[in-house]
């Protein structure tokens, strides 16, 4: 038997920081689900696992959640499970009770309560742990254990297990579940879902126990291995894990140190070899010491690339202006401009080691209020 395992959709997530990306992105997450379900039919699998967080909260309005309902009744007849994770959970107000839901066919099931599941037709039973709430340090192993009758059993769960990767202590604590819990469970296959990076690989760790399949879209910055889900087979006492692409778009972070024009040039050369900038949101992270001249270079390359990218933010913290005479010639003699520069860079070189940092920011400043001035 064979199903796909997904999670962490966040339909109806805001997308803040994508800029002009944000509803392409929402759309986008949308567009996964039913390109996940097309891609399970076409895998003939047996069903496909949604392990939590199919929406990003349970405000979402009435025409997105009942645009979803509408993907998974035509995803007929191929079954599909859905887990309330801690965005989405089984609540008063959980969106899995409005009534779209409530009328799909017996091919889709929330499951909202702990209590195993043996899935019509095949020979697997399923022992989900939904979320009733959006924080807890409750483990979602408590109560899961096999239960005979099936050959194959799989736990579908939604948490964290600290210290597995790099997570902040906050996300950390909702849900915690040790490594020993879950291997402890004696399952055929856990499918996690709460941290949007897939984990582990399984190309790296095959006889893993458990499984994060990570988000399907792409949600930030940051995510590792995002954009795909899982497809598990098993076969007696054999197991196949295999991620599946299914990302449209990708946040892609691109380091730089700049000491020159050349610096610049290079960058662009970069940015030109990049494949389908039109699905890709970038973040240039820049460092280094340069002159107003070289900055300005800078500016206009980040202005050519809004018009090809989805997306591009330009992280410029640990870039540093040091305008020279060439520079300053720029403004007018004697000018509140090239005042307010030579004054900044006096102080600057007078200010101990520790103070020179806010004189940097506060050229960075002068550089954004006067920039105008150049063109």
């Amino acid at each position: 038997m064979k199903f796909v395992h997904t999670a962490d959709l966040q339909i109806g997530m805001i997308a803040p920081g994508a800029g002009t990306a944000a509803r392409q992105l929402q759309d986008a997450r949308v567009e996964v689900l039913r390109a996940i379900l097309r891609g399970g039919a076409e895998k003939t699998a047996d069903f496909v696992v949604i392990a939590g967080d199919m929406f990003e909260n349970n405000r979402v309005s009435r025409t997105l959640s009942t645009q979803v309902a509408r993907i998974l009744e035509e995803a007929k007849p191929l079954r599909v499970f859905i887990l309330p994770g801690n965005h989405d959970y089984y609540g008063p107000t959980t969106v899995y009770a409005r009534e779209e839901f409530l009328k799909l066919g017996e091919h889709v099931k929330v499951f909202t309560e702990r209590k195993p599941f043996v899935v019509p037709g095949c020979d697997v039973t399923l022992y989900p742990s939904p979320c009733f709430e959006a924080r807890s340090n409750e483990s979602p192993v408590r109560g899961v254990s096999t239960q005979p009758g099936t050959k194959y059993h799989v736990a579908v769960l939604h948490g964290s297990v600290p210290g597995r990767i790099g997570r902040n202590e906050e996300e950390d604590d909702y849900f915690p579940m040790t490594e020993q819990e879950l291997r402890s469970l004696g399952m055929d296959y856990v499918a996690l879902g709460h941290w949007h990076s897939l984990h582990p690989d399984p190309d790296e760790e095959p006889t893993s126990p458990f499984f994060y399949s990570g988000t399907p879209e792409p949600t930030r910055f940051g995510e590792s291995m995002s954009g795909y889900a899982l497809l598990v087979e098993l076969d007696g006492e054999k197991r196949t894990v295999t991620k599946v692409p299914t990302g449209q778009y990708r946040f892609l972070d691109i380091p730089k140190h700049i000491a020159g024009e050349t610096d610049v040039a290079d960058l662009k050369r970069v940015l030109a070899d990049i494949s389908e900038p039109e699905k890709t949101l970038l973040r240039l992270q820049v460092s280094g010491i340069v002159s107003i001249g070289v900055r300005n270079l800078l500016d206009q390359l980040v202005e050519e690339m809004e018009s090809k990218f989805a997306s591009v933010q330009l992280d410029d913290a640990e870039l540093s202006l040091e305008p020279d005479e060439r520079d300053l010639a720029q403004f007018s003699r004697g000018g509140i401009a090239q005042t307010a520069f030579r004054i900044l860079q006096e102080k600057q070189k007078e200010a101990p080691e520790s103070e020179r940092a806010k004189y940097h920011r506060a050229i960075a400043l002068a550089y954004r209020a006067f920039k105008s001035e150049l063109e």
